[in-house]
């Protein structure tokens, strides 16, 4: 970590959520400066933020691409980006909502792409940064067939666009983390699903718990990862 003077900045999107929660307790107990996103629901953050002199809360709707494209168009410098974001509903290919689907790409997808574009080439030019983007392990099996606009966003998530391999020699480093099947609330979105049972797909047998991602997620975007990038990588427990 580098001195107060010279502090890095992290910017959490989808912080709200229970992973993303644990995402900012990592990144401050770090010695971050932790900008933490949410699109509703935020009064968890703004309470951690309250306690939290390195902790500020932002609300942007991600399915509002030119809201930010603004703010990040404000943004000082940056250096960790991480996109948690997303449009967690149930929905189905064979009844297709083609407005549920944009809204769900928008939201955890494109608009990832758009803060990238515009502080990639910012980290780049400062020698440093790390940007980590979370997709799910579902995108392996082509989603559940209640989650397809969810699953889509993911898995168009997963690109990583050709400018980031100019990136990494100028040390901005970007990886894709699968998240597999997690200990959250988010499973209740979805009614009729059964976690035992699908826990025991899980070769290890049991979910992760939101620790086990943050520090997965923590790991690819801070400076104990020196050279990992371009990569998709799964913590699924064997999934």
């Amino acid at each position: 970590m580098q001195s107060d003077a010279g502090r890095r900045r992290a910017l959490i999107f989808g912080a709200s959520s229970t992973i993303g929660l644990v995402v900012c307790d990592r990144y401050l107990a770090a010695g971050y400066e932790v900008l933490a996103h949410y699109g509703s629901h935020g009064e968890q953050l703004e309470l951690k933020a309250a306690q939290q002199p390195l902790m500020s809360c932002v609300k942007v709707d991600l399915s509002d691409l030119s809201a930010v494209a603004d703010f990040t168009n404000a943004l000082a410098p940056l250096d960790v980006l991480v996109f948690l974001a997303a449009h967690a509903t149930p929905s189905h290919l064979e009844n297709l909502n083609p407005e549920l689907v944009e809204h769900s790409l928008r939201v955890g997808c494109l608009s990832n792409y758009v803060v990238m574009g515009q502080m990639g080439p910012i980290m780049a030019d400062r020698g440093w940064g790390r940007i980590v983007i979370g997709s799910s392990i579902g995108v392996k099996f082509g989603g559940g067939v209640d989650s397809f606009a969810y699953a889509l966003a993911n898995h168009a998530s997963e690109f990583i666009p050709r400018s980031a391999r100019d990136w990494a020699t100028q040390g901005v480093l970007t990886n894709v983390v699968r998240i597999g099947v997690t200990d959250t609330s988010v499973h209740a979105l979805f009614p009729g699903r059964s976690m035992e049972k699908r826990a025991q797909l899980i070769p290890i047998g049991r979910p992760a718990s939101p620790s086990e991602i943050a520090d997965f997620i923590y790991w690819h975007g801070s400076e104990e990862n020196t050279y990992v990038t371009g990569q998709v990588t799964a913590i699924s427990g064997g999934e």
